[in-house]
């Protein structure tokens, strides 16, 4: 059953003057049958859209993180940033800065926490009241959750899968590199990104080449301000600290942090994190052999943490 299309209006939580007309965050629902009273939003990493969590790859079934959570009973919904997939453009693309896509993204979840608890979200699902809130975000997405609770707290917990709170640094051509780059003001408002320079970084050597291929097709536009202050060291750094909930860090064996066992230390206001580093996975976990291990983990994570 393909995910319900959501949309919501997110005008109120963004200056006018950046917005220049109203603003709508779009949304998948991958609703449960049996729902276990937990709901989690994920936001997808640079080059990516929604997609991320649910990509279908003729003859190769089985890479949909969101299928596989909803079937656990999780309620998963799938947010495009602003400016990326069908959600809005700001009229002001060099003001949509990650705190303003943070407030974009809270505004949307606090409407689907609502409709859900009235029973308006979706004619799938009655109403939920108790659920725990989760809020994942992978590489860039990473990013925006980070920044979103640390000025919201809009979760119960947070999942950072993929990302750095020191510095990211690629695989490229052999070399492991520091990706920190300043804005350029001259730079387009949205761009594309060069998968080819990639692969070494998002992926592990052995994931098939269809796969590779259909992670290509999955390529989108993404907003040069947002792309550009994930990779800038040491960004989330302060707003890591300020987190008081439960953390789960998810780095790929081979993955953009220069250091995995010092992430947690970043997240000192919190009681309780995690590191999990996943065998045979590069940056993109999800296309990994061993991505099932990752989305079994978050599982067992959801429904323990906090205990």
């Amino acid at each position: 059953m393909p995910p319900e299309r959501l949309s919501f209006d997110v005008t109120a939580g963004v200056d006018p003057a950046i917005a220049g007309g109203p603003l709508r965050i779009t949304a998948r629902l991958f609703a449960p049958e049996l729902p276990n009273g937990s709901v989690i939003v994920c936001l997808n990493g640079g080059t990516y859209d929604w997609r991320y969590w649910h990509a279908e790859i003729p003859g190769h079934p089985g890479y949909s993180m969101a299928e596989h959570l909803a079937a656990l009973g999780h309620v998963v919904l799938l947010f495009d940033h602003l400016g990326i997939g069908d959600s809005s453009r700001p009229a002001d693309a060099w003001r949509t800065t990650r705190q303003v896509a943070a407030a974009a993204a809270h505004a949307a979840a606090t409407q689907a926490f609502a409709a859900l608890e009235g029973g308006s979200l979706s004619p799938s699902l009655a109403p939920m009241t108790g659920f725990t809130r989760t809020g994942a975000g992978h590489s860039m997405g990473a990013m925006q959750t980070i920044t979103q609770q640390a000025m919201f707290g809009s979760y119960d917990r947070i999942a950072v899968l993929g990302y750095t709170a020191i510095g990211v640094h690629l695989h490229v051509a052999g070399q492991v590199t520091a990706a920190h780059r300043e804005l350029d003001p001259a730079a387009p408002a949205y761009w594309l990104a060069d998968r080819a320079m990639l692969r070494k970084s998002f992926h592990w050597d052995d994931v098939p080449e269809p796969v590779l291929a259909a992670d290509d097709a999955l390529l989108v536009e993404v907003p040069y301000v947002l792309s550009t202050q994930s990779i800038q060291a040491g960004i989330v750094a302060e707003d890591a600290a300020k987190i008081t909930c439960p953390v789960y860090i998810c780095l790929g064996e081979r993955d953009v942090s220069p250091d995995p066992h010092a992430e947690p230390a970043l997240y000192a206001a919190s009681p309780d994190v995690t590191l999990h580093i996943l065998p045979h996975s590069g940056h993109c976990q999800n296309f990994a052999f061993t991505r099932q291990i990752m989305w079994d983990r978050i599982d067992r994570w959801v429904q323990s943490s906090g205990v």
